[in-house]
């Protein structure tokens, strides 16, 4: 075998050796975390959206072992929570500083017909 083959060779050898090092590098890891993530995610969405602890009691008691950590990430990230949320505590001029589930436009009006006291 000629001398410039084998040294072809190795310099591939080596080339494929740097390559491989460098994908398994950058290779995510962190398959556990983001499958408990992902199961903490339809927990939540199955439920109801209804919170931290309604959500990791509803999984519970289903059998579905997640941590509070996944679920306390889970609903800080649902978008659909942050929307709700946003319309709870809305405040407008009548309610008295007190928050309600309606926004400014949606509030209803009673008149009194009759004679006042």
């Amino acid at each position: 075998m000629p001398k410039s083959h084998t040294t072809e060779e190795h310099q591939n050898n080596e080339e494929v050796d740097r390559a491989s090092k460098i994908e398994v590098a950058q290779v995510d890891l962190d398959w556990e975390r983001k499958g408990e993530l992902f199961v903490a995610r339809w927990a939540h969405e199955t439920s109801g959206h209804l919170g931290r602890d309604a959500t990791y009691r509803w999984a519970r008691d289903r059998g579905v072992d997640l941590t509070i950590e996944a679920i306390t990430q889970v609903t800080h990230e649902c978008e659909t929570c942050a929307a709700i949320k946003k319309v709870m505590k809305v405040k407008s001029p009548w309610n008295m500083g007190r928050w309600l589930g309606f926004q400014y436009h949606e509030a209803w009006q009673i008149d009194y017909i009759g004679t006042l006291p």
